[in-house]
């Protein structure tokens, strides 16, 4: 080998030499290091790209929520749900003035049991970071009105497998809290209470003296609607039992409004205001005082009426009427001068009766019976079968009547 080749290949040697040099070099650590943002989830697409833009840096979630409502009376349920966006594992939830979170779900439901004011706030949480949205006031909630709701009202109830109508009036001076009286106002043979109640409207007075007023609707017997005076059974030409029906619908209304049960008043007409005499006697611990215009005591003799408390009467009658005769229908109907004996005894009063005469109106009226009880006789000269459109000392018949009744 001559000189020139020995020197090309020791050239060669150091140069391969050089090159593994600087290839170990490259190789070894020269201390890079990774931000923190890049730690986290693998961020490898499906494709096997990095994520978010290649980057490798997942974003921070962003908070939001909608509610079903955002105000309403106590109490009431509410909706929360989130319409948060990013990656999420984490909701918490604060809805009302304590601290505590109320959930951890994506929605849930919450009910507000006091009134205020509320702020809302939803913590999201992800891989990404977190991040809080709180709207201040959101939720209002008002204080439940215990109001009720007053006027004309067409009621109906189940009872004895008959569905039994009443109309309801509520006075505009109705309050919840205090013990109200009522005055029930039944119908004629073949009458409705829809019509009736423009024949013995009590509204105003209702409004005037705080008193509920129940017009009840009879059931059709025979040739039209009637009111059963006796108990089901026996002769009787109507098989409805309109006592209990009567106990009942007193029950119930007393479940929906506040009843004084110490001053539960009845009138009527006609068959009505028999009716009114009969719940006297088979009602009686139910009944304060009665009413009845133009009816008569449906009984043969007294000893068919067992009251239970001395019971105040006002009665009205006209001498010629010919559908409820003054002296009574023998072997059926008492006469009105029997009934008001049969009372005055009862509830003993004083055996003479104060007497005023206005016109053709004629008062005898019983006093001092027991627990204050009077038994109040209006005989009005060549009166018919009639609710009366009277005055008497400048009081209507209606007046005269709530006069009597505030007074038991």
């Amino acid at each position: 080998m001559n000189f020139h080749s020995k020197f090309l290949d020791f050239v060669m040697f150091n140069l391969l030499i050089i090159l593994s040099l600087s290839f170990l070099l490259s190789c070894s650590d020269g201390g890079s290091t990774q931000s923190v943002e890049d730690v986290g989830d693998d961020t490898t697409n499906e494709d096997g790209s990095g994520g978010n833009s290649g980057t490798g840096i997942i974003p921070e979630p962003v908070a939001n929520f909608t509610v079903s409502q955002n105000e309403g009376e106590a109490p009431i349920d509410i909706l929360f749900s989130s319409t948060s966006t990013g990656e999420i594992n984490s909701y918490l939830w604060n809805v009302d003035e304590d601290i505590e979170i109320e959930s951890t779900n994506s929605y849930f439901v919450h009910t507000y049991n006091e009134s205020g004011t509320y702020d809302i706030s939803l913590t999201v949480i992800g891989p990404g970071g977190q991040n809080t949205l709180t709207i201040e006031d959101l939720i209002n909630i008002s204080e439940p009105d215990t109001s009720t709701e007053t006027g004309l009202f067409n009621e109906t109830m189940m009872y004895d497998n008959e569905n039994r109508e009443y109309l309801i009036y509520i006075p505009s001076s109705y309050d919840p809290n205090s013990a109200t009286p009522i005055l029930f106002a039944f119908h004629g043979f073949g009458g409705y209470n829809q019509y009736f109640i423009n024949t013995a409207d009590f509204r105003s007075l209702a409004d005037q003296f705080n008193f509920v007023v129940v017009y009840p609707q009879g059931l059709v017997c025979g040739d039209g609607t009637t009111w059963n005076t006796h108990p089901p059974g026996g002769d009787n030409k109507c098989s409805q039992d309109d006592i209990g029906f009567f106990g009942a619908l007193l029950y119930q209304i007393s479940g929906n409004y506040n009843i004084d049960s110490s001053k539960v008043f009845l009138t009527g007409y006609s068959n009505g205001a028999d009716f009114s005499y009969s719940m006297a006697c088979y009602q009686s611990t139910l009944v304060t005082a009665i009413a009845p215009v133009s009816g008569l005591m449906p009984m043969n003799d007294s000893s068919e009426c067992q009251p239970s408390h001395a019971t105040s009467v006002m009665i009205f009658n006209g001498t010629i009427d010919y559908s409820r005769p003054y002296n009574g229908i023998a072997g059926y109907m008492m006469s009105v001068d029997q009934t008001v004996a049969y009372w005055s005894q009862y509830n003993n009063t004083d055996s003479s009766p104060q007497t005023n005469i206005v016109g053709d109106i004629q008062n005898y009226t019983y006093l001092n019976g027991d627990n204050n009880t009077t038994v109040d006789l209006f005989k009005i000269i060549n009166g018919d079968h009639y609710w009366f459109n009277l005055s008497y000392n400048g009081n209507s018949m209606e007046e005269l009547m709530w006069n009597f009744f505030s007074s038991n």
